[in-house]
């Protein structure tokens, strides 16, 4: 299998950029865009987004990506329970305490990709006609709605509280962790498998333009960007989440 990839990591107006993406080996954290493309099927690719309300969330972010990297370099396998343990080693003093981040993670084992999330950072796939979402946002709500003490309409502010996500925690609580989901998947050639933040999905509520192979990766991600502009009707100087998203489209 050969895959093209096609990322974007764009600050949207924040005084800092809390997003991290990566494709492996390098890390990306600035605004732009990055393309690469693969002669072969071995990849890893992941979005990261700090936790804002989290002290140093883009440090969270960055080491978080750093380490899956490394850990993917060493055994073609990444281990979330792994990255929590080595991301409290990274950042063992009390400065850091409490600076967290979500993860979505993918990376290819022969001819399937491992898809991994934990947070409210999203997996997507193209297969052709629609775009479906693959993941499930680990945020109180849905805990609530899994639990049935709330429907589809209930909402209250407290409710987008994050349940599951790493943390630089010297407690060396697990439970957040535990949450994460794993699964596999096989893209065939046209089908596209989509990572990003929550500020790339949000504003566009999971309804993607479509895909096709007309259309490069880069100006379908360009295109989605106009479309998050035109909906929140962007001002100057007026304030847009972090945008960031990597493209994974299967060639052959």
């Amino acid at each position: 299998m050969a895959y093209h990839i096609q990322a974007v990591n764009w600050r949207g107006g924040m005084a800092y950029q809390q997003d991290a993406v990566l494709i492996a080996p390098k890390i990306y954290q600035h605004q732009g865009w990055i393309s690469r493309c693969y002669d072969t099927g071995q990849f890893c690719v992941a979005v990261a987004d700090g936790v804002s309300a989290s002290p140093y969330s883009s440090l969270a972010s960055r080491t978080l990506l750093q380490l899956t990297s490394a850990m993917y370099a060493d055994s073609g396998a990444v281990d979330f329970l792994e990255l929590q343990h080595r991301l409290n080693q990274a950042l063992t003093d009390d400065w850091h305490d409490g600076a967290s981040s979500t993860l979505v993670c993918a990376y290819s084992v022969g001819t399937e990709i491992v898809l991994q999330h934990l947070g409210d950072s999203r997996a997507y796939h193209y297969d052709g006609a629609s775009w479906v979402c693959l993941t499930q946002d680990h945020s109180f709500i849905n805990e609530l709605r899994s639990d049935g003490a709330a429907s589809d309409d209930d909402y209250a502010s407290c409710y987008g509280a994050l349940m599951g996500y790493f943390a630089v925690d010297r407690m060396t609580d697990m439970s957040a962790v535990e949450l994460a989901s794993h699964q596999t998947l096989n893209l065939r050639s046209g089908e596209c498998l989509l990572l990003c933040s929550d500020g790339f999905y949000e504003v566009l509520h999971g309804q993607f333009l479509p895909m096709d192979d007309a259309i490069s990766l880069k100006q379908w991600l360009s295109n989605s960007i106009d479309q998050i502009k035109q909906i929140k009707q962007i001002k100057p100087k007026q304030q847009l989440d972090n945008i960031s998203a990597i493209l994974v489209r299967c060639i052959q």
